[in-house]
């Protein structure tokens, strides 16, 4: 499990008292304004809109309700490398052109644009992410949120039906529907993660290109196979000793699933690059703190100090609040923290230990985020921590007391929250830095490389200044 070192690394999280998660946490300071934002082209004021809405608000429950069955008759029509997909069960809700009757709804007002989804069964929220009424906004926190309800390999399995049932019919509507369940099904082939390339999955979407060819529709094969081997020879993992990884290159390597599974599971097998990118801001920052701890002499230690603190604001500039935040850590920890330091010094760096104060959800921190302008590279642990509490302070189902007791109603509004914060994350990696390679600079740093560890940190602490033995009583 990645830790961050020191005080400001390990977030403590109380979940336990944490009951409703406080969505103006991400909300009040949005970062990037409408001039400078780049990314997905829906309106981010609309997603702000939906989030805001209050439990309290009125809702439109379905008109129709169906019972999730487990479709295991449909995994095992499915084979490799037959060419044939095989529908075995009768025409069931995947099937609808319109599934609007099956959703939970917000009741529409004139603030209600576009339509929120409130909730709905699981097959439900699947086929209106292929609908032409459903907003694009909608298509987005989908599929972005997805895997908090379903694996990428039973969806696969179901875009795939839906496809097969809709492209039988010679009727406009149907064709059309087709059409719309591929796009889909690309973008989530398109997406996966390296621990989602599984033998399954790559002999479900192989099969389905055998069918393809089968009917003669031979660039819907050739785009979905393309995808899929894209996918596959992309997906390598990064060498984490490899010193030519920069902390910009490590963070664009993180998928949104990533940090959702991540804030469910902490499992490093399904998070490698959330692990790797968190380890990279551990060895910035012991490697920082090493600096300053090695030299015997007063005066040198105070010029590594002061030198630190110099590339500290001048990271805060470029928008690198996560180095910022790695060597902060560093400077303020308690091996270096306890050591006689001018007054100067420790003032300057007062300056800056503020936007790590853990009050109020961090608030001067999310400030000093707010007014940053891209490229940005932000500081993940407290990412994590935002969606864990929106994991941990959300219901996965809504409840039955507002639903006719109906208890496979998925509760949706937790998606949009997971939404608003890996959206954001994903505004963030729309920008990259754009500064030239200096080899003697990462000589320098040798991977940040043989580093003090926290006892050694100490030990070396105490030689430079001894605790004052203890008063006798």
């Amino acid at each position: 499990m990645p830790e961050t070192h020191d005080n400001f690394g390990k977030i403590r999280l109380q979940l336990e008292s944490h009951h409703e998660v406080p969505l103006e946490w991400y909300l009040r300071e949005m970062p990037f304004g409408a001039t400078t934002s780049a990314g997905p082209t829906h309106s981010f004021i609309n997603l702000k809109q939906l989030l805001q809405v209050s439990d309290n608000d009125k809702i439109i429950l379905p008109t129709v309700y169906i019972d999730d069955l487990e479709e295991d008759n449909l995994q095992k029509a499915i084979t490799f490398p037959k060419p044939l997909l095989q529908i075995t069960d009768k025409p069931s809700i995947l099937e609808s052109l319109d599934v609007s009757e099956y959703l939970v709804l917000r009741a529409k007002d004139a603030h209600s644009k576009p339509t929120e989804v409130r909730g709905g069964p699981k097959d439900a929220l699947i086929v209106y992410a292929t609908q032409p009424v459903g907003s694009l906004l909608y298509q987005e926190a989908f599929l972005t949120t997805y895997r908090g309800f379903v694996s990428s390999l039973e969806l696969i399995q179901k875009l795939v039906r839906r496809y097969l049932f809709m492209n039988l019919s010679k009727e406009l509507n149907e064709i059309r529907a087709a059409r719309q369940t591929f796009s889909v099904l690309v973008r989530v082939v398109d997406e996966l993660c390296a621990t989602e390339l599984t033998l399954d999955l790559i002999s479900m979407v192989t099969s389905f290109v055998y069918r393809l060819i089968r009917d003669g529709n031979y660039d819907f094969a050739r785009l979905l196979r393309k995808r899929l081997m894209e996918r596959i020879q992309e997906k390598a993992p990064i060498n984490l000793n490899n010193s030519d990884s920069s902390n910009s290159d490590l963070f664009h390597k993180i998928e949104p699933a990533e940090m959702l599974w991540w804030a469910k599971e902490q499992d490093p097998a399904k998070s490698p690059n959330v692990v790797i990118f968190t380890e990279h801001f551990n060895k910035i920052s012991y490697w920082v703190r090493t600096h300053v701890l090695l030299p015997n002499e007063h005066r040198e230690r105070e010029k590594y100090f002061l030198k630190f603190i110099k590339i500290m604001k001048q990271l805060r500039k470029m928008g690198n609040l996560s180095s910022y935040l790695a060597i902060l850590s560093a400077l303020d920890s308690g091996p270096v923290r306890r050591l006689d330091w001018s007054k100067s010094l420790k003032e300057q760096l007062n300056e800056h230990t503020d936007i790590i104060d853990s009050k109020m959800s961090f608030k001067n921190y999310r400030a000093v985020l707010a007014e940053t302008q891209p490229p940005c590279l932000p500081y993940i642990g407290l990412i994590l921590q935002d969606l864990t509490f929106v994991d941990v302070g959300n219901p996965d189902y809504l409840s039955p007391a507002m639903c006719n007791n109906r208890t496979n109603l998925l509760n949706y509004g937790k998606r949009w929250q997971q939404f608003a914060i890996l959206d954001n994350v994903r505004r963030f990696k729309s920008w990259t830095y754009n500064i030239q390679r200096d080899e003697k600079v990462h000589r320098l740093f040798n991977g940040f490389a043989n580093c003090l560890g926290e006892e050694e940190a100490w030990t070396r602490s105490l030689e430079i200044k001894p605790r004052k033995p203890s008063g006798r009583n």
